[in-house]
């Protein structure tokens, strides 16, 4: 937390990084909010993280296994794999993995973009899987220059693969 000495004596307290993270730049936090509670808040975070790392990781593993499934025929593991994406588009920024998540939203966009989940191409959702595997299976996450460049070949792949989709595929052509 960093404080700073304001007009007339009033000291400005700015919110610690996991607790900017999730609110966002400029987020104001309620005059309320107990900087005792906000710490007790990062602890909890920081002890969650390790078994987040474990969980993240099996997460991943179980979307390759949908995908197999999924490209074996059973149709409602697009769901199963739509559904952890989505877990891991909400959590994965609180624990350190912000291009896990990036990644993850991605895919969870390409997946709500379509008309029905049934619809989409079996690559690119391995693509993007296979992104996020790369992403999280280091203690560290790849540079912001690696992170770019996947998500900018990754959203021009998503960009071609609907623009080309049968007019059935797409709800704005159909």
């Amino acid at each position: 937390m960093q404080v700073s000495s304001g007009a007339q004596g009033v000291e400005i307290v700015q919110p610690s990084s996991i607790v900017t993270r999730k609110l966002g730049p400029g987020a104001v936090l309620p005059m309320r909010l107990d900087p005792r509670v906000l710490k007790r808040m990062e602890r909890a975070i920081e002890k969650m993280a390790d078994s987040y790392e474990k969980s993240l990781k099996t997460e991943i593993r179980q979307m390759l296994l949908s995908h197999d499934e999924w490209q074996a025929g059973k149709q409602e593991a697009i769901h199963a794999i739509y559904a952890l994406a989505h877990d891991i588009r909400g959590l994965a920024g609180t624990f350190s993995r912000p291009v896990t998540g990036r990644i993850s939203n991605a895919l969870c966009q390409y997946l709500e973009a379509l008309p029905h989940l049934d619809a989409a191409d079996g690559a690119v959702v391995r693509l993007h899987v296979d992104a996020m595997f790369a992403a999280a299976m280091d203690a560290q996450e790849p540079s912001e220059e690696v992170a770019k460049a996947t998500l900018a070949g990754l959203e021009r792949l998503v960009g071609r693969t609907l623009e080309h989709c049968r007019p059935a595929c797409d709800p704005a052509r159909g």
